[in-house]
């Protein structure tokens, strides 16, 4: 009986370990997933802005149709935040909805830093500046996925080896 509930210990003990490894490896997908739909987002953003003149609710209603997951509730409801005319202007409304973005997506701090920016340019009258800020931001988010895909694979060989290896340890000093 001792036997099989050593035994049941470490299926369950390796069992974790590996789900933590996967876990933490799906999450890097999710984020590599997150970063492109971003960039496919602030590309037709700047198209919009630039050649059909559409207003910003109107811009993040159209790309909110085109989105997926996360990415097309967050186009949403800052769609929607846009279109109920708070006595907030659109910075702190950005502001705001950045977070809650930052908060249910798998995107890190380097990854909504660019966009935070956007912020102060974005609503403006100035189209050109709303058009150089969506690039500088467009630039900073291609160079994160770029060293996000890059260093991926090494990232998950990493978390791998080190979730086996707690586990393990976990095994010795249990048992």
């Amino acid at each position: 009986m001792v036997f099989i509930c050593k035994l049941a210990g470490i299926v369950f003990v390796m069992g974790a370990a590996g789900y933590l490894s996967l876990s933490m490896g799906q999450n890097l997908d999710r984020r590599k997933c997150e970063l492109r739909g971003l960039y496919s987002i602030f590309i037709q953003l700047k198209s919009q802005i630039q050649y059909m003149g559409d207003t910003l609710p109107e811009c993040f209603e159209t790309l909110s149709k085109g989105a997926k997951g996360i990415l097309a509730d967050w186009l949403v409801g800052l769609a929607e935040r846009l279109n109920l005319k708070q006595d907030m202007v659109f910075s702190e409304i950005w502001s705001e909805e950045l977070n809650r973005l930052y908060q249910i997506s798998a995107l890190v701090k380097e990854d909504v830093e660019p966009l935070r920016e956007l912020g102060d340019k974005l609503g403006s009258a100035d189209v050109d500046a709303q058009i150089k800020a969506i690039d500088y931001a467009l630039l900073h988010m291609e160079k994160n996925r770029q060293t996000l895909e890059e260093t991926m694979e090494q990232k998950k060989k990493v978390i791998v080896t080190l979730s086996l290896f707690g586990g393990f340890m976990t095994l010795l000093i249990l048992f």
